[in-house]
């Protein structure tokens, strides 16, 4: 019965990749690069940045309180450090920005 559990257990483990990563892991928590594929995604230009709000190509968005941002090599970047200028890629939920993809000026 043991070594049948064993066997269980160990098939299981087989069966989930080690070291996957969420496109939805919480960026103040995770420190590792997440992956998420970008299709669908709009893109344009970063105007201005206030607080919960992003302004992109003159057009004001709200972020989604979970919202998941992250550089162009899919590193956790905070809001805070969004510079306007930036280029980004972004996706929709319910109307309110829950992913974003930003490239920083050089």
């Amino acid at each position: 019965m043991a070594h049948t559990m064993f066997l269980v257990v160990l098939g299981i483990l087989t069966l989930v990749p080690m070291g996957s990563h969420s496109a939805y892991a919480d960026t103040e928590q995770s420190r590792e690069p997440m992956l998420f594929s970008t299709v669908g995604f709009q893109s344009g230009v970063i105007d201005e940045v206030q607080g919960s709000t992003v302004r992109i190509d003159g057009r004001t968005y709200v972020l989604k309180s979970a919202v998941v941002v992250v550089t162009h090599e899919m590193e956790p970047l905070e809001v805070e450090r969004i510079l306007p200028t930036s280029l980004v890629k972004f996706h929709l939920k319910e109307g309110h920005i829950d992913k974003m993809v930003v490239t920083l000026p050089q």
